[in-house]
Formats: C-alpha cells, structure tokens, sequence
C-alpha cells in the first residue's frame, strides 16, 4: 500500500495516543488526497496519514494495524457500498468515527450509509471548506456517539472454571487467541488472578509490571496506563496479567472493574476475562457486567458439585446475556465419566460447547510455551466453533454442538 504521510504529522505523538493515529485516509484519487492534506494543515491535526486505495485497502489495513480516531474511506467504485461498511465495522475498532466519500450523489445511498454507521456521505469533487465543516467538530473533543460505528464497544466475555484443572484458562486463551488471530479482533485477555494465574505462561510472554497497581487503585486507570501494562501478543492480542508473590495478598478493588472494563471496551472487540474462584466480591462484579459469561467444567464427579454450586452465579441472567456451558477434556476418562446429560442437569443449562481431550495438542503446545489452537484439529475446530458462538457467527460442526 502506497502511505503518504502527511507533513505536520508528529510520529513522537504516537505515545500519546496508545499508536492510535488521530485521522487515517484511503483515497482512491489525488484531487480528492490534495483537497484532505490541505484540510488536515489548516485543522494543524497531527499524527495523520493518507493512503491511496478505497475501502478494500482500508479494510485490509485495519485488519492488523490500530483504527484511527477519525477514518475516512472512499466509496468510488464500490458495487454494494453498505455490505463493504459492514465489513469494515468488523475490523474497526470501536467508538472510530467514519466518514465516506464517493461519485454517487444518490440520497437513497446517504441514507442507507448513515444506517449502516458512518457520520457523514460526502459527494466527489470535494471541496476544502465541506471537508473541513465535517471534520472540525470532530478534533475539538469528545464527542457524543451518532451512528452504530461510534456507539460500538466491546464486549465482556467472562471465564469461569468449575474447579481448578478443568481447563478455563487454556480456553479463555484460546478463544481470544483465536477472535485476534483468525477473526482480525482486537482481544484484551485479562487474567484476574494475579498470584496463580495461567494466562501469560500459557502464551509465553512476561507480564508487565503494575497491574496490581492499576486494580487495587483504579481511580489511576486510563488508556495511557493501560497501555504500559498491557503486554502485547502478535498484532491484535494485549495481555493484562501479573505473577504476584504468593505470601502476599493482592486487594483487588471489586470497583476497579466498574472504570477498568469500560475503557478497554473502547479500544477492543472482545474482553476476555479468565476469573478467580475464589476471589467471591471480584468474581460477582465480572459476572455482573459480562455479555457472555461461560462456565467451563469437566466430566469428573467433583466438576458436577461444584459446576451445581456455582449455578446460581448464572441464573436470571440480564436482557443481553447469555450463558453457556463448556464442556472441556471430553473423552479424557475412556470410563466412569459422569453422563453429559447429568453435567448439563448440575449447571441448569444445556450445553452449547465440548472441547475434546486431546493431550498431543493441549498439553504439548502448553509444556512449548504455544497456543494449541494453532494447529489443526479437534481442538482447534472446537475453539474456533465456540468463537463462533461468541461472535455470533457460528460454523457447522455437528460433532461438538448439542440441541442444534
């Protein structure tokens, strides 16, 4: 792709706004690059960019670089405008303020473009006081959501285990191992025990300092913390873990949840919370806010106790969420394994996933410091169908569904 950066751009603002550009450009003509280099001089906005190519190479950008504060794509020659805005709000980050340009002076299209997300449908040939009309106000501040592209955040994923070894941990990372990396998802994976957490071991990286700090003081969240002690995991993937000292306690402030998870749902697609059992106040908070709140268990006798003991953690769930029940190391037991049936009884929901036993990929990719997802095979096509539940995209795999 052809970039060309414009002048006043300040690459050292980069910092500042967590490597997220304030306004980005895919044009497909150079009157209409000149007439936005001109606008972008007079507004002084720095860290700015323009590229040539239309909305496909936007899309194809922004599926592994950050989504600017401001986007505008060019339309010119698109056959199905609205279908390729839909396309690009699955690789935009949320609250990214779109605007589009393109020959067709068609009110029929403004109006279906408008409803499909973007803030405004400019005609060509553009001129340098229109431009500037539209984008002045949105440099000047924060300013309200208007359309579904903008008032798009995140959602929660919330991760619990039934008891310890079911394996929570290794789907929680998967999964958004999988949403980043076959999706094109910016995932934040955030592992809430801080002393024996799993996550970060699971994924091979370091966990980055003052985390503890950001959870036992949330009035010192904000975007520019986060992102110092958020390690980053290929392209779309950002870790927020730590390996406390076990002969310490962590007071993690339950309300920390309540500033901490609004913002990350600004800046990524899917939040995935891999939960403590233990920690009761913490744990309920998480439950509370989650869209999606899945319980992982296992075939074992002390799985279906304790899977039946956290049950009313998921009961009466909220307009907006749902529940759904994991059923992990499935024909790990060749006998004595408790019925599915009878795990499905014990939590009070039917069962929406299974994830096979399957120790060639799982334990070796674990022991390897590698995602197990990564290679093909009943494991990975189990992570990739219960990402499709999640996104609510879900793909055929009659061997791991139930009542479908």
């Amino acid at each position: 792709m052809n970039a060309i950066t414009d002048p006043i751009d300040a690459p050292e603002l980069a910092q500042g706004t967590a490597g997220r550009e304030h306004f980005t450009a895919f044009l497909v003509d150079e009157g209409s690059e000149r007439v936005v280099r001109q606008c972008l001089h007079d507004l002084v906005v720095p860290f700015t960019s323009v590229h040539r190519g239309g909305i496909s190479k936007a899309i194809e950008h922004l599926a592994v670089n950050r989504s600017p504060q401001v986007l505008l794509v060019d339309l010119t020659g698109t056959e199905l405008p609205a279908t390729e805005i839909h396309r690009l709000s699955e690789v935009c980050e949320p609250h990214t303020m779109v605007v589009a340009i393109g020959e067709r002076n068609d009110v029929g299209l403004y109006r279906d473009l408008v409803q499909s997300g973007v803030v405004d449908y400019l005609v060509k040939p553009m001129t340098r006081t229109l431009l500037h009309n539209v984008l002045q106000p949105m440099f000047q501040g924060p300013a309200e959501p208007t359309g579904p592209l903008q008032q798009k955040v995140g959602k929660v994923v919330a991760v619990l285990g039934a008891r310890g070894g079911v394996g929570a941990t290794t789907v929680a990372t998967n999964l958004a191992w999988y949403l980043s990396h076959r999706r094109s998802s910016r995932v934040a994976l955030v592992d809430l025990d801080l002393v024996l957490g799993d996550a970060a071991l699971l994924l091979d990286i370091k966990p980055a300092g003052g985390v503890r700090e950001v959870l036992e003081n949330p009035q010192r969240i904000d975007h520019l913390f986060l992102d110092r002690v958020m390690t980053q995991y290929g392209d779309r993937l950002f870790v927020l873990s730590a390996e406390e000292r076990v002969d310490q306690r962590v007071n993690i402030a339950p309300k920390a949840l309540d500033t901490l998870l609004p913002l990350l749902r600004q800046q990524f697609h899917y939040v995935i919370l891999d939960l403590p059992r233990t920690e009761v106040e913490l744990r309920e908070a998480a439950m509370e806010q989650a869209h999606m709140r899945l319980l992982v268990t296992d075939q074992t006798i002390r799985s279906i106790r304790d899977t039946h003991r956290f049950r009313p953690l998921f009961d009466a769930p909220k307009s907006g969420q749902r529940n759904l029940l994991v059923v992990n190391r499935i024909g790990e037991q060749s006998s004595g394994a408790i019925e599915l049936q009878a795990v499905g009884k014990a939590a009070g929901m039917s069962i929406d996933a299974k994830v096979p036993y399957h120790p060639k990929s799982v334990l070796a990719s674990a022991n390897a410091g590698k995602i197990a997802a990564l290679e093909s095979g009943p494991f990975s096509t189990a992570i990739e169908g219960l990402a499709g539940e999640i996104t609510g995209s879900s793909v055929t795999k009659p061997w791991w569904k139930f009542g479908r």
